[in-house]
């Protein structure tokens, strides 16, 4: 029997797999970590306005601090289940920023000659 309260449709009735939730949050992290990359290569910073500078910046720091807080979230796991969710909440903030980031980097590359 379907649940008459979903209004969402038949592809929401049962969550994904946690592990599931876990690789695609990684693979989603991964992608927008080599998209901001690429794009910090191939844009001159001098093409970026101070307010847009910052906000690269701002996400590449926190690219570099989740990198390194990366391991001891994973020692944290062993002593506190709950932190796989902390884990995966700091990955999608981080990767928000870093789309963010890109988007702006993107902006700014068709503005170059």
């Amino acid at each position: 029997m379907t649940d008459p309260f979903n209004i969402l449709g038949q592809e929401f009735d049962a969550p994904p797999a946690f592990d599931d939730a876990v690789r695609q949050s990684v693979a989603e992290f991964q992608s927008a970590a080599e998209r901001f990359r690429s794009l910090c290569e191939a844009v001159e910073p001098d093409v970026l306005t101070d307010a847009e500078w910052r906000v690269v910046e701002k996400a590449a720091e926190d690219l570099a601090e989740a990198v390194e807080r990366a391991e001891d979230g994973y020692v944290a796991v062993q002593y506190d289940s709950h932190a796989w969710y902390r884990i995966l909440e700091n990955l999608q903030q981080i990767r928000l920023r870093l789309d963010s980031a890109s988007g702006i980097m993107e902006l700014a590359k068709e503005r170059m000659p």
